[in-house]
């Protein structure tokens, strides 16, 4: 499915996302949604009613999220297509090796830059990255 199809149109656009990425982790109602992202949003923001029962009518009508007989909604098979793809390619264990080395990599690069502009960090972890290093090290042999 396309973004411009999972945000939707006009101010409920952004409501969408957030609620499809709720669901992942746990069916809820419609308050709980109201207050998970309101916990979120450290309580700026917190849509009303009137903003969000729609956007859950419509999930419910392109059939990415269903109402369960409790009251609360959870995603469908093609709500899940949405927001799991990359998870089956990283989480599914289908890692390989060139995304571990990708993504050390990146870690390396990160403390590259720590290095570069705090010194001390780097020096009060210095025996860990030894510890880190020399495990590599055997890799290697």
């Amino acid at each position: 499915m396309r973004a411009f199809k999972i945000l939707g149109k006009g101010k409920r656009g952004w409501l969408r996302p957030i609620v499809i990425s709720m669901l992942r982790y746990s069916p809820k109602n419609g308050m709980e949604i109201m207050d998970a992202v309101e916990k979120m949003s450290l309580g700026i923001w917190r849509p009303s009613p009137g903003s969000l029962y729609p956007v859950l009518d419509e999930l419910a009508k392109e059939r990415i999220i269903k109402k369960n007989k409790d009251g609360k909604y959870e995603l469908t098979e093609n709500g899940k297509k949405i927001v799991y793809p990359w998870e089956e390619k990283y989480y599914m264990n289908e890692h390989d090796l060139e995304d571990v080395l990708n993504e050390i990599d990146g870690y390396v690069s990160y403390l590259e830059d720590l290095k570069t502009g705090n010194k001390e960090e780097i020096a009060k972890r210095k025996r860990r990255l030894q510890e880190i290093g020399a495990r590599i090290e055997k890799l290697l042999k």
